[in-house]
């Protein structure tokens, strides 16, 4: 057991979700932990009221569920929120300041650093001196035995087990979505939709999305592409339609709330996702397989690189190299496409959802808080909370 700390076996463990701010997909995660342990057992900080930039984005914090604490509302809340800080059998921290967990972790308590990549850039020599202080400070000062690592995508714990952090004590994780309802049919149609969705901006690759609208066409499959999202490039955007001759076959329809956002994706046959490996995890892709779209996506993505089983239920890239992915697009009918976005549906119900993420958070805590933690690594072989052992960024 990690740092001698005792654990009854025989009662629920009490855990705690500390994060930066609210979000739809992490309360997906909060109310499956409710669920699976009880309102008594599980709470979810905010540490700081939701961002100008994700209310421009359509989030609202107008959740009441009883598992919240909102750190900055009131000094009751965070009074609380700092008893289950101290007294939780488990923390996970997201993102969320390391001193409020510091005490914790070198007291010998399980806790769960829970992050994306830290190399979203090129990690040269210069730009790793230069976040020296910020690794001393958030890992190597509290590199202790009982404090784990959720590796939000692919390359995030490869970032961290090269510098010699988390190894052997690195886990699959991500955000997660309420699991979907499968099965339901959808017409495939005749003018493949496809649909983009993000910030426009440099990260996000928007103008790829373009490319792959005019390949499509010049192939000789009739498309449609909607772009949802707003951004520093949309008059660079809208210019690029008209220059690449696409003014009839894209919309762009500006930010849509979450609602919106999910039923474009029912509508969809092929969801784009462009972002290059800046991005750590990329959440609209849970979204869209998760409503049954083929997701074509860059293999530097974090969540691409699990969630997607290339030829299976989506398709993978490599180095901005989408054209593989198209000629294989091109060859499949409507109906084939459909038979992709089902089996996307299927791999997120059946692994990469918020109740199958729950249940398996709280078998991989009991077992690390167990007389035999090292059989953790034998828990699970692929998705959430099986061993992130990737070495390569």
């Amino acid at each position: 057991m990690p740092g001698g700390v005792t654990y009854n076996s025989g009662m629920s463990l009490r855990i705690l979700f500390l994060t930066n701010q609210a979000s739809y997909h992490q309360m997906h995660f909060a109310r499956a932990m409710v669920a699976h342990l009880g309102a008594d057992n599980f709470r979810i900080v905010f540490h700081q009221p939701t961002s100008d930039a994700r209310t421009e984005m359509g989030w609202r914090d107008e959740y009441e569920d009883r598992c919240i604490l909102r750190w900055w509302q009131s000094d009751v809340e965070r009074d609380e929120a700092l008893e289950w800080i101290d007294n939780a059998d488990v923390v996970i921290q997201g993102r969320f300041p390391i001193g409020f967990v510091r005490a914790r972790i070198r007291a010998g308590k399980l806790t769960f650093a829970c992050q994306e990549r830290l190399w979203k850039k090129t990690p040269t020599v210069w730009r790793r001196l230069s976040r020296l202080p910020h690794l001393i400070k958030n890992y190597y000062s509290v590199d202790r035995a009982n404090y784990h690592f959720l590796a939000i995508g692919r390359y995030a714990a490869a970032d961290l087990n090269n510098l010699g952090l988390f190894r052997g004590r690195s886990w699959r994780y991500g955000y997660f979505m309420h699991r979907p309802e499968v099965g339901i049919d959808r017409t495939p149609n005749a003018c493949l939709q496809l649909l983009w969705c993000a910030r426009l901006s440099p990260v996000k690759q928007p103008y790829m999305a373009l490319e792959i609208t005019r390949a499509l066409l010049d192939g000789g499959r009739e498309c449609h592409l909607t772009m949802i999202g707003d951004g520093e490039l949309r008059t660079e955007v809208d210019a690029q339609i008209n220059q690449v001759g696409l003014r009839g076959h894209v919309t762009l329809t500006g930010w849509q709330t979450p609602e919106q956002v999910i039923e474009h994706m029912r509508q969809a046959d092929v969801f784009l996702m462009t972002s290059h490996h800046g991005e750590g995890w990329g959440m609209v892709v849970n979204e869209a397989m998760s409503n049954g779209c083929c997701v074509i996506a860059s293999a530097e993505l974090g969540a691409a690189a699990w969630l997607i089983e290339h030829g299976q239920s989506g398709f993978l890239y490599h180095r901005n190299d989408y054209q593989p992915a198209l000629e294989r697009v091109l060859t499949l009918s409507p109906s084939g496409l459909a038979a992709m976005g089902r089996a996307a549906q299927q791999r997120m119900a059946n692994l990469w959802c918020a109740e199958v993420a729950a249940e398996r958070t709280v078998a991989l805590c009991e077992q690390l808080l167990s007389t035999d933690p090292a059989k953790a690594t034998q828990l699970y072989t692929d998705g959430p909370c099986s061993p992130s052992t990737e070495s390569k960024r």
